[in-house]
């Protein structure tokens, strides 16, 4: 039988995986319109404030964000899979981010970009890296504490 936690992280990947795909197949970029709008004033709020520096931009935000919004995908899948098979996690997520890039260049009112292939397989690569951490903080003594009974 599974553990709670283990079934709470296939339900936490699956409404990532939801929202990834929501996001991916919205047929307009989800920062067009009143999105965009808000975003550029928390810019320029930033840049008043002197809390922004000028050349942090549209651009810088979204290329972050196109990193930060895989680390999760990389963290569930690293923590959900066998250690032994956790070095498919950022191949998959290469993999993952060449599907996603392919099919905005086939759809009208989205783009695709090499920076964003680029970005979102350094997001996946970074949760990975978080997850084996992880693993070997919380799974080390474990393993040690079993061996030793």
């Amino acid at each position: 039988m599974r553990s709670p936690f283990t079934l709470l992280g296939w339900a936490a990947l699956a409404c990532y995986l939801l929202t990834i795909a929501v996001i991916v197949f919205w047929p307009v970029h989800v920062d067009a319109g009143e999105p965009g709008h808000v975003l550029q004033e928390l810019l320029h709020t930033g840049y008043r404030s002197g809390l922004l520096p000028r050349w942090f931009g549209y651009a810088q935000v979204e290329w972050l964000s196109n990193v930060l919004i895989f680390v999760p995908g990389g963290l569930l899948f690293t923590l959900l899979l066998r250690p032994t098979r956790s070095w498919l996690v950022p191949l998959g997520g290469l993999g993952t981010t060449l599907f996603i890039e392919t099919t905005q260049h086939f759809m009208p009112g989205r783009t695709s970009s090499l920076l964003d292939l680029l970005a979102n397989s350094l997001g996946c690569a970074i949760g990975w890296v978080v997850g084996l951490v992880v693993l070997h903080v919380v799974l080390k003594p474990t393993q040690t504490l079993k061996e030793s009974v």
